[in-house]
């Protein structure tokens, strides 16, 4: 996949002798998601299968999103800087549930190590 300086597909490109991308050139969630799959799969890692048992497993680009959210509560790094930087709006349920299951089972729940 190739991207000009505007942050768009340079050129039509096709998989499997279909095009991929939408008509303005930007790439799909679909192309991303496929990016991610295949990259997983190179790295060895497998997609989680207790969650969706009838569905095959597949990473997305909110897989990216979602860990990058993990990441950065796990680094400590502020919830507002870590939203604007994602592109979620402030005060975003979303991001602030990503943020609260980071560290549903370390120090930060407000829980750990009290013996409970």
């Amino acid at each position: 996949m190739r991207i000009d300086r505007h942050g768009r597909i340079a050129h039509p490109v096709h998989r499997n002798g279909r095009p991929i991308g939408d008509a303005t050139g930007r790439i799909t969630g679909e192309g991303i998601g496929d990016a991610v799959s295949r990259a997983a799969a190179r790295a060895g890692l497998t997609a989680p299968t207790e969650l969706l048992p009838d569905l095959p497993p597949r990473w997305s680009g909110h897989s990216l999103r979602r860990g990058f959210a993990t990441v950065a509560k796990q680094a400590g790094k502020d919830l507002i800087e870590t939203g604007r930087h994602g592109g979620w709006t402030d005060g975003s349920k979303s991001l602030a549930g990503c943020f609260d299951q980071a560290g549903i089972w370390d120090e930060t729940n407000p829980l750990y190590g009290i013996g409970l």
